[in-house]
């Protein structure tokens, strides 16, 4: 008996040992309704392109003009769609596979057909596949050793039905096969057709309802043929980015976001932005907006509120609301104007000079500054390296915080960003 042993992913990255837990670090953990969205996602079925057919029985029937043959038809999908849609929702960083082969002596075996047995080898081969934040499942593979392509047959068996455990591509196994007429070389004469339940959804805008009836939610994943995972690094990476630019439009205003959306993407949401770069680069714009936010906010802290309500009348603004700063020049305009006067006032009255005249930010527009160029240089790092954003965030902090709750960082945690962000500085140089 032999053994040999293939892995495709990072080795670097932590693998689930066999009672469940993961070790090491940066691992993606989801929350329970972000895991339903993603095992609702590897179930979809793959685009007919992906589908193709082959003969397992066949029959001779009989007819006034000759013989003719029947065959059953199975329906079943190459490996790369299964590794296609794996890539799309995780990248290729967010699973990995091994592979275990031995070769298995003196199996007595009889050929259909033949009257004496002869004696043969069997590859079998075991596939362990992991998808960080999902877990780990094994599938197994044989074939007859005379066979030509015997180990990427049992290769590709074992893959599968190891994916299948998590759902993917679980439905070709429910087909039944579908009896076609051959030709004369046991060719089918006309392609079966897959039944509805077995035909992928169509892609509905957000909040509609699919096929079968049921709701796709904002910003969750969707199935293996979204545009946005194949003109990106993958649709973790894409999930990831699109929360963070929901998050950056609550806290800019209703306004202020539509604009930034406008002048970027040419839309007013942003689950429609399918291109990566449009959805990194509104990333950056709505991190920048925010930043001139909290600048606003310290201005008004200084200046007072009656001042700032005076200056929104002037401007003739709806309002004193944040959500009433229609974009990205009145917002400038604001903090410019409300800056200048507090220096001036500050130099008129005597007040502090030198390095300490200028006011030091609050703590909270620092770690604002601070998370926002965390993100970006994260993101950067990401695409280097094709690894999630959580991943290369967790790894820079060491255990300091966790990109799950880097939101909800406080003022004295800065120095803990700025660590993480001197390590993602470093990644950068090295990449």
């Amino acid at each position: 008996m032999q053994d040999t042993a293939t892995t495709n992913g990072t080795p670097s990255l932590p693998v689930a040992p066999t009672n469940g837990q993961w070790s090491g670090g940066g691992v993606p953990t989801f929350e329970p309704e972000r895991v339903q969205a993603f095992l609702a996602a590897l179930e979809q079925p793959f685009d007919l392109s992906e589908i193709k057919w082959r003969v397992t029985n066949t029959t001779q029937v009989g007819s006034r003009n000759g013989p003719r043959y029947r065959g059953q038809m199975l329906a079943y999908a190459d490996p790369r769609a299964y590794t296609d849609r794996l890539n799309e929702l995780f990248t290729p960083s967010g699973w990995t596979r091994d592979y275990n082969v031995q070769m298995v002596q003196n199996f007595e075996r009889r050929e259909r057909g033949a009257t004496e047995r002869t004696i043969t080898a069997k590859i079998v081969v075991t596939c362990r596949v992991t998808v960080y934040g999902l877990g780990t499942h094994t599938g197994l593979g044989e074939e007859w050793a005379e066979n030509d392509n015997a180990g990427t047959a049992a290769e590709a068996q074992a893959f599968k039905r190891a994916c299948s455990c998590f759902g993917l591509g679980r439905y070709l196994y429910d087909l039944e096969g579908q009896w076609m007429d051959l030709d004369e070389k046991k060719r089918p004469l006309e392609t079966p057709k897959l039944p509805e339940w077995a035909r992928p959804q169509r892609r509905q805008s957000s909040g509609q309802k699919t096929e079968n009836g049921n709701h796709r939610g904002n910003g969750q994943p969707q199935a293996g043929n979204s545009g946005a995972a194949r003109s990106g690094r993958g649709g973790l990476y894409r999930g990831e980015v699109l929360e963070h630019v929901k998050v950056l439009c609550d806290k800019v205003g209703f306004s202020l976001s539509k604009s930034v959306l406008r002048a970027v993407a040419k839309v007013e949401d942003p689950d429609k932005i399918s291109d990566m770069v449009k959805l990194t680069a509104l990333f950056e714009k709505l991190q920048d907006t925010d930043r001139g936010v909290e600048r606003l906010r310290a201005a008004v802290a200084k200046a007072g509120d009656h001042r700032y309500t005076a200056l929104c009348q002037e401007m003739n603004l709806a309002s004193d609301a944040i959500d009433d700063i229609p974009d990205r020049v009145v917002l400038r305009r604001l903090v410019e104007t409300l800056e200048g006067e507090t220096n001036r006032a500050q130099t008129s009255n005597g007040g502090d000079n030198a390095a300490g005249s200028e006011a030091q930010p609050d703590g909270a527009a620092v770690l604002s500054d601070l998370r926002g160029r965390l993100l970006q240089q994260a993101s950067r790092v990401s695409g280097a390296t094709r690894r999630t954003l959580a991943q290369v965030i967790n790894e820079a902090a060491n255990g300091a915080f966790k990109f799950a709750n880097l939101k909800d960082l406080h003022p004295e945690d800065a120095s803990k960003v700025r660590d993480a962000l001197a390590a993602l500085e470093r990644m950068v140089t090295a990449t």
